[in-house]
């Protein structure tokens, strides 16, 4: 061949690699198919129990291996993100109230998304607001795209050519095999009745009826799979990454560049809303927080007074935080006195916000008083606790490190599921509405028995504060409207009313025995089934 000839062949080309950044795609192939079926095995047909804190503990193990064998440099500042997340992983086996598993659960896939995005690159505390709720569904989206290239690289690779390849010649003896086996098969089910029997049995095809199910189950692994094998990459790709913000932050970013608000009509705004929220705030101290004598001047009681306008008052102080936010973020300043004026004001709204949340408070307080504890009224005192803490961290960036207020979000966040597992909700509202009932005689012994089984000790000891109890109220499985009719069959007394709940609570866990799956071991639902199983064998003695 001439050296012209040579010239003008076709130059090879290299190996096209869309990641060329990861030395291994086949390695994280592998581990994400392999997490993909610790779903199934962990998740499908299961309630949530241990599963969820195994399976994070080695999808993070995962993570750490896969970033060390690419040279991956961890974050360090990053890593406070494992603490929540295992905590609230392991809640998940510890807690029983479904608002709270799920919210637990949420918690982590979540927590799991800033872990991959934080992982080799970046820092949690340099967040914009909207970064902060978009980022797992930003990660979620880049996961769904990343894997496609890491798949095909790994179905490209030599091992697996080499896997087909060889293959072939299994196939083409199965195939030569069949009628072999066919012919021979029936010809000794018609020498042996036995023999015949089994095979009419497989013949039979009766797995065919669980076909729908495997599917599905074949859906659940590779779509998981899929997910997870593009999580993996994008903590990989994530550290040549310059810049932490998203598209939607970015654009945002530029609105006060093209439409800003003079800082004259901020401070008029900021005047005017203070001058409002100073108006009602004395009207509480007058009348709310002075006591029952004022309101009866102005004809009220001070149960209806106290009772209305709880939720106003809250998404009120909610919207008021996002306008002196929203202010901050639009306002032109041209000087610090004006930088300076505009964080007195916001400052002083923000106090009188907080007003209006102790207002909250007490109204919730009244209507708690009255009423009993629910798990709504539980959750909303934990929402404004936290809610007061926001407000206060929003004070602080404000003057200090505005950039830093979407941190703040992030740990009231995390501090109000924190604050929920550690009160155990629904045997505190149990344990409250008992001690109640203790020294008013009223509780709402229905609403009681809806409780999950962290309030099993709850209600067993309700049982024998109820003896005696007369009074019949309406039974948890009548509609309540079924008040107005007085039907009879729809009423019992709080003690016939807790020990029929806690009687089928024990036939329904010896009737599905899901739950006692080990990859659901559940430690407030084992406590519950051996404390009514104890209680029943009382009974029964």
């Amino acid at each position: 061949m001439t050296t012209i000839e040579k010239e003008l062949l076709p130059v090879p080309q290299a190996k096209y690699r869309p990641l060329a950044h990861i030395q291994a795609p086949e390695r994280i192939f592998v581990v994400g198919l392999g997490l993909g079926m610790l779903v199934d095995f962990f998740f499908y047909g299961k309630p949530v129990g241990i599963g969820l804190l195994l399976f994070v503990g080695i999808g993070v193990m995962a993570l750490w291996c896969i970033g060390r064998l690419e040279a991956l440099r961890v974050q360090k500042g990053n890593l406070w993100l494992l603490a929540p997340l295992f905590f609230f992983a392991s809640m998940a086996f510890v807690r029983d109230n479904s608002f709270l598993t799920m919210m637990n659960v949420l918690a982590v896939v979540c927590l799991l998304a800033y872990l991959v995005f934080f992982y080799g690159n970046g820092r949690v505390s340099g967040l914009g607001i909207i970064d902060t709720f978009l980022l797992p569904l930003r990660v979620g989206g880049h996961s769904a795209a990343l894997a496609a290239p890491v798949v095909k690289d790994s179905l490209d690779s030599e091992m697996v050519r080499n896997g087909r390849r060889n293959s072939m010649p299994i196939l083409r003896g199965l195939f030569i095999s069949l009628p072999i086996l066919l012919l021979f098969t029936g010809l000794l089910a018609s020498a042996d009745l036995i023999f015949a029997e089994y095979v009419q049995n497989v013949l039979a095809l009766e797995f065919l009826n669980d076909i729908m199910s495997w599917l599905w189950r074949g859906v659940l692994i590779l779509g998981a799979a899929w997910m997870i094998i593009g999580g993996l990459t994008f903590a990989l790709h994530r550290r040549t990454d310059s810049d932490d913000q998203g598209k939607i932050e970015q654009i945002v970013e530029q609105i006060p560049r093209v439409f800003s608000l003079g800082f004259t009509e901020t401070i008029i705004v900021l005047l005017l809303v203070n001058l409002l929220f100073l108006s009602f705030g004395l009207i509480q101290f007058t009348y709310l927080f002075g006591g029952r004598e004022n309101i009866h001047i102005e004809g009220f009681t001070y149960a209806e007074y106290a009772r209305q306008g709880f939720a106003e008052l809250v998404v009120v102080a909610i919207m008021a935080v996002g306008l002196v936010w929203g202010l901050n973020w639009i306002t032109r300043r041209t000087s610090k006195t004006q930088i300076k004026l505009f964080n007195v004001l916001g400052t002083v709204l923000v106090l009188f916000v907080l007003v209006l949340l102790a207002s909250a408070w007490k109204r919730m307080t009244l209507y708690e008083s009255t009423y009993g504890y629910t798990e709504l009224r539980l959750t909303v005192y934990v929402f404004m606790g936290w809610l007061a803490f926001l407000l206060s961290w929003f004070v602080i960036t404000l003057w200090k490190r505005p950039d830093r207020f979407a941190l703040g979000i992030i740990l009231a966040a995390i501090g109000f599921l924190l604050t929920l597992n550690l009160l155990n909700p629904d045997a505190f509202i149990a344990q409250q509405n008992l001690n109640r009932y203790q020294t008013s005689g009223e509780v709402d012994m229905a609403y009681l028995t809806t409780l999950s089984d962290d309030a099993v000790p709850y209600l067993i000891q309700a049982l024998n504060l109820t003896v005696g109890d007369a009074e019949e109220q309406i039974k948890p499985t009548c509609d309540y409207l079924f008040e107005r009719t007085r039907e009879a069959d729809c009423y019992a007394t709080p003690h016939e009313i807790v020990l029929t709940e806690l009687n089928g609570r024990i036939e329904n866990m010896h009737t599905d025995t899901t739950w006692q799956k080990w990859q659901s071991f559940h430690l407030s639902r084992w406590n519950a089934f051996h404390a009514l199983s104890f209680l029943a064998s009382e009974n029964d003695a």
